[in-house]
């Protein structure tokens, strides 16, 4: 099967060189998943990879930022962060017309909904533990030891969130989001004035972490890394308390449980107010909805996304509520 954006022709001679099940057919499945980039699972011989790659309208500097995940995942290789293995990646624009990897595919699916065997209090509790551990030990991994002190600029983190997201939201030439001017003024008035730079995910909620659901449910893989980046942890562990109660609905542990459990997992004394993070999370999640809404109106190779619209309006106006009442 060739899709828009897999010539199996041209994916085969790749993978032939690379000594990847070299001669097999190929057969090419589109994988549910991300948002911004396409995902396809790849079987040949005996072998059963996931091709990342951007959309066919993608984001800007795609690219790189497939280049980007495929360097983090490599240097969590042989941590204790539950990550999937990357198998290779491909930089040569001839083959699919962009940047590209590939990776092993985990067994496991979204920590939510739950099997009805662990759908108890204490399943729940020992799910919500298997998150916010995986997060802690992301967050505790020696990224500069990793080699991975290039990935981002720690010194004026907070500074610059402002100035790029507003200027991503303007690059897409798209509608306006109400109540921008006020959250961005808020933002700025509120900056944290230091913190401990750690490798964050940038994305992390319940739906991009694969879990295993025996005794214990442990985290299989964390997925979805392309906005991490070398920051705040605490905007990761704030977005997991923002996404969680919609996610996981009533029944599971709160968020404060989540921050108590965080806090334990990494040793820290104590864990700041998130209102700031928390308002941040909410506006930087609506620019990156809006982009995905608004470019999937051009890419004739994606469904439509009025959902993500409609999130995109959702979380600007959280945001906004948030900063009101702070």
């Amino acid at each position: 099967m060739t899709t828009a954006l897999v010539d199996t022709g041209r994916l085969g001679a790749w993978l032939d060189a690379q000594g990847l099940e070299a001669g097999h057919p190929i057969t090419v499945e589109p994988l549910a998943g991300g948002s911004s980039n396409a995902m396809f699972v790849i079987e040949r011989g005996t072998a059963a990879w996931v091709l990342r790659r951007p959309a066919q309208v993608a984001v800007e500097r795609a690219d790189a930022g497939m280049l980007r995940e495929y360097q983090i995942l490599l240097a969590l290789a042989g941590s204790d962060v539950p990550h999937p293995a990357v198998i290779g990646v491909c930089e040569d624009r001839s083959v699919l017309g962009c940047t590209f990897y590939l990776m092993q595919r985990v067994d496991g699916a979204p920590a939510v909904p739950v099997p009805a065997r662990v759908d108890t209090a204490r399943g729940r509790r020992a799910v919500a533990e298997a998150v916010v551990g995986a997060l802690a030990r992301l967050h505790d991994f020696d990224w500069r030891g990793g080699g991975l002190a290039h990935l981002g600029r720690p010194d004026g983190f907070h500074r610059r969130q402002v100035e790029r997201w507003t200027r991503q939201l303007a690059s897409y030439g798209g509608r306006e989001l109400p109540g921008v001017g006020e959250v961005t003024a808020w933002l700025q008035s509120h900056r944290p004035d230091e913190f401990e730079p750690a490798l964050m995910h940038g994305d992390y909620h319940m739906l991009n972490v694969l879990m295993t659901f025996a005794e214990p449910p442990q985290v299989a893989a964390i997925v979805d890394w392309e906005t991490a980046t070398i920051g705040d942890p605490l905007l990761d562990l704030a977005g997991l308390c923002e996404s969680w109660a919609r996610v996981a609905g009533s029944g599971w542990p709160g968020s404060s449980e989540l921050i108590e459990s965080y806090r334990q997992a990494r040793g820290l004394a104590h864990v700041p107010d998130l209102a700031y993070y928390e308002v941040l999370y909410n506006f930087r999640l609506a620019v990156l909805l809006e982009g995905i809404y608004q470019r999937a109106q051009r890419d004739p190779t994606r469904a439509a996304q009025p959902g993500l619209g409609e999130h995109a309006l959702f979380n600007i106006r959280r945001a906004a509520t948030l900063a009101a009442n702070a």
